[in-house]
């Protein structure tokens, strides 16, 4: 029965139709020989009492459904203190959350108006630099105009010296030439 139910397997799985696989039986074992609790019970009337494949399906059940109710009693507390912390939150956010939001709300209003003095300070800075810029151009340009008209001024002076001199020069030869017995004490230089 057991060599049957393999070549049925190996058939339904396609592998029967090659004529090499189809003479391969190989052998399952059966659930039964493998654990020695399925093998049926007799009852002291001489039957079989129940499959045992079910009354051990039956029994894994029973113990995988005592674990989940112990797993499920052991989180269960975990989330209900989760849920006491969460609850505690909740109530601080809302008991804190008024100041909390008018400080903010406050802080920032502040912030704005920094920005604003640091903004018209700046434009003021910007304005006075510009100024002192200006300023500063003219000063140079009235030094430099100065510096010019002095310039011109020492030239001028040098220039009608020079003339006077040159002048006085030639009033003295003509003077000279007038009086030739009288002799210039004077050198020209």
């Amino acid at each position: 029965m057991i060599e049957s139910e393999s070549r049925y397997r190996w058939r339904r799985n396609g592998v029967g139709n090659d004529p090499i696989w189809s003479s391969i039986s190989v052998p399952f074992p059966s659930p039964m020989a493998t654990n020695p609790s399925l093998l049926p019970e007799i009852g002291p009337d001489g039957l079989p009492r129940e499959a045992p494949v079910i009354a051990y399906t039956e029994k894994i059940i029973e113990e995988e459904q005592l674990q989940l109710k112990k797993y499920i009693e052991e989180n269960y507390s975990k989330i209900r203190d989760v849920e006491q912390d969460l609850a505690n939150l909740m109530l601080e956010l809302k008991l804190t959350a008024g100041p909390k939001k008018a400080a903010l709300e406050l802080l920032r209003k502040k912030i704005e108006m920094s920005t604003e003095r640091i903004r018209v300070a700046r434009t003021k800075e910007e304005q006075a630099r510009k100024a002192w810029e200006e300023a500063s151009k003219a000063v140079k340009d009235e030094e430099a105009l100065k510096q010019k008209l002095c310039d011109d001024l020492n030239q001028l002076v040098q220039e009608s010296s020079t003339t006077q001199f040159s002048r006085l020069e030639e009033l003295k030869r003509r003077l000279e030439a007038l009086n030739p017995s009288r002799v210039s004490t004077r050198v020209a230089s």
